[in-house]
């Protein structure tokens, strides 16, 4: 009885009554911050159910039949938003649990306590998915509302409930994992939107394509594309969303009879994928758990000698001497040159950078090798179905580029506050002007090779097309140019708002999450409006489109879609003549000039309001 009670005691210790977990669950529930981001998540919620569904609109002039189907649709709309939201939120959440102990110099405080290896890591995870989970919880009324009708039952609902959660769960052990193996919230939060956002958006891509595909589903019209029939994936099981279309019934699952031969525990998983997918996350999580409980006091220990570091001074002499470094040189703004060469800064020449480079250039020349080789056939329809895989490809490349400069900008001063060097930096004769022209020119010039990599993808198309070959042109002479202009401003205002978040926080995290939700929402309104525009005049369109990050890189690699969804009419889609086409591209490429004018005027405006305020903000800080 005395050892259960101490097994009991200890347990007890380990998480319920986990100092770091009472403290943070205590003393944060009473922040506004977090209020505020309940506020606003909910408000995300709401809004797509009410106008993304439509389910509250017009409800008395439907039958129950049609509110039923809608209900499904509004179902499915939402769970796709809220599992997307908790893709992003835990590991912001999380990633800020061990760095902002290393920025304020208090990890190694930490490491003094008698707290164990897993009370630190258990701590530090389960209190900041507490906000998570709870956050997630706070949305069911919601989710119980579209069962009114019909259409949705309690099972689909605590489905997409428990794919969420574990989705959080994982994002938030990955994120533990990279803060206590790697030191820096800008390399932590990097890694974290290309890796996971790779990961959704390529496995995704490739569980919709036909390769991808299991034969033995059965094959359905989605929601999304009605004129294609699709099977669920087999890669289901491994990502939230394709999970999802199982849940909400877009991709049936198939029948546990139909895949018995693929023998367990493949079977279960493909007959199951959205338990499996629960099952797999859960393992996952305790693993990156078990090596984060390896590498606790691993960067304390930094410079100790044991028997690897003996053995190697015994192989190679040399190794102990005084290492030299060739000098850098350092540009006319060294405030430039830190945020986008060395790693004190931005993450100067991060490997995850050359991954993302050399992945994009791979499926850009793939692409661009599988149609010049006759995969897709020859003519204008094959030309049109290149477009359609490389305009979505583009649009992955900005959404990474826009999430990167951000959060990078979003910690560029906050790290200075936490790390007390905010006042070492102000005791130089550098003023604000040059500090933040310091900064913006360093992040822009940090995610110039990201954007490189679209750039370079268009020009390839565009080289080959001006060659006397049979097949048909894929992209514009003009887009070669007007694209990455166009990510350069869009990039640049992004910086802007991260900057600005940065100089008005005190902490990394809060700057990364507020600066993050202002780019991402006006983002998406933007996309809405475009999405609006789209089926208007096409002379609106290509004026409109250009201002809208998403649509208006796709009326520059796609100008014929874009103008003739701009004719579709009740009757069926139409198509704009050749000189009608001309046209729409001369108005599209003036509109983009005035985009990038905008976006650039935009942020100039941002930068000098950020220096007039910019040493009152600190001084009233530091005080």
């Amino acid at each position: 009885m005395g050892v259960l009670r101490d097994i009991g005691a200890w347990l007890w210790h380990l998480l319920p009554a986990n100092p770091i977990l009472v403290r943070v669950v205590s003393g944060g529930s009473k922040r506004s911050r977090h209020l505020w981001a309940r506020l606003i998540y909910l408000v995300v919620l709401v809004a797509v159910f009410v106008l993304g569904g439509g389910l509250l609109i017009r409800a008395g002039e439907r039958s129950l039949a049609d509110l039923a189907k809608q209900a499904t649709q509004t179902f499915m709309l939402v769970s796709m938003v809220q599992l997307f939201l908790m893709s992003l939120i835990a590991p912001i959440f999380c990633a800020g649990a061990i760095t902002q102990e290393k920025d304020a110099n208090t990890y190694h405080i930490l490491l003094a306590t008698p707290l164990s290896n897993a009370q630190i890591v258990l701590g530090a995870l389960f209190s900041r998915m507490y906000f998570v989970w709870v956050l997630l919880l706070s949305g069911l009324p919601i989710f119980c509302i579209t069962m009114i009708y019909g259409g949705v039952t309690t099972t689909e609902i605590f489905e997409s409930f428990g794919l969420a959660a574990c989705t959080g769960l994982v994002t938030g052990a990955l994120a533990i994992t990279i803060s206590f193996l790697k030191i820096g919230t800008r390399r932590t939060i990097f890694a974290f939107f290309v890796g996971v956002g790779v990961y959704l958006v390529a496995v995704g891509l490739l569980g919709l394509s036909a390769y991808g595909q299991l034969a033995q589903a059965p094959a359905v019209t989605t929601f999304f594309d009605s004129a294609r029939q699709y099977r669920m994936s087999w890669l289901a099981p491994l990502h939230p969303f394709l999970a999802l279309m199982v849940v909400t019934g877009q991709t049936p699952a198939p029948d546990p009879a139909a895949v018995h031969a693929y023998g367990w525990p493949a079977r279960w998983l493909l007959a199951y994928p959205q338990y499996g997918y629960m099952v797999l996350t859960t393992l996952a999580s305790t693993v990156m758990v078990l090596l984060s409980l390896a590498c606790v006091r691993r960067g304390a220990r930094e410079g100790e000698l044991t028997l690897l570091t003996r053995l190697a001074d015994l192989l190679l002499p040399g190794r102990a001497r005084a290492q030299r470094r060739k000098p850098r040189r350092v540009w006319r703004n060294p405030i430039a040159w830190r945020e986008a060469e060395t790693r004190a800064s931005a993450g100067g020449r991060s490997v995850l950078r050359l991954l993302f480079n050399a992945a994009g250039l791979t499926c850009g020349v793939a692409l661009l090798i599988a149609y010049h080789s006759g995969t897709w056939g020859a003519g204008p329809a094959a030309a049109a179905q290149v477009r359609a895989w490389l305009t979505p490809l583009v649009w992955i490349e900005l959404a990474v580029v826009l999430l990167v400069v951000t959060s990078t900008a979003a910690t560029t001063l906050t790290r200075e506050k936490e790390s007390l060097t905010i006042e070492l930096l102000l005791s130089t004769p550098l003023t604000s002007r040059y500090i933040i022209a310091g900064m913006l020119q360093g992040l822009v010039r940090l995610v110039v090779p990201l954007i490189g990599v679209p750039a370079v993808t268009v020009a390839l198309f565009a080289l080959i097309d001006l060659l006397p070959l049979e097949a048909a042109a894929v992209v514009t002479i003009e887009a070669v140019l007007l694209i990455p202009l166009q990510m350069t401003a869009f990039a640049a205002l992004a910086a802007m708002v991260g900057l600005h978040f940065s100089l008005l926080s005190k902490k990394t995290v809060q700057a990364v999450m507020m600066s993050t939700a202002i780019v991402m929402g006006a983002a998406g309104l933007l996309t809405a409006c475009g999405l609006a525009m789209r089926g208007t005049n096409p002379t609106v369109a290509a004026l409109v489109l250009p201002f809208t990050p998403l649509w208006g890189v796709q009326a520059l690699l796609d100008p014929w879609a874009a103008a003739n969804a701009a004719t579709t009419t009740s009757s069926g889609p139409g198509a704009l003549t050749p000189d009608a086409l001309m046209i729409f591209r001369a108005t599209r490429a003036v509109s983009a000039l005035a985009a990038s004018a905008l976006y650039l005027a935009v942020t100039y405006a941002l930068y000098n309001g950020m220096v007039r305020g910019f040493d009152m903000t600190v001084r009233r800080q530091t005080a």
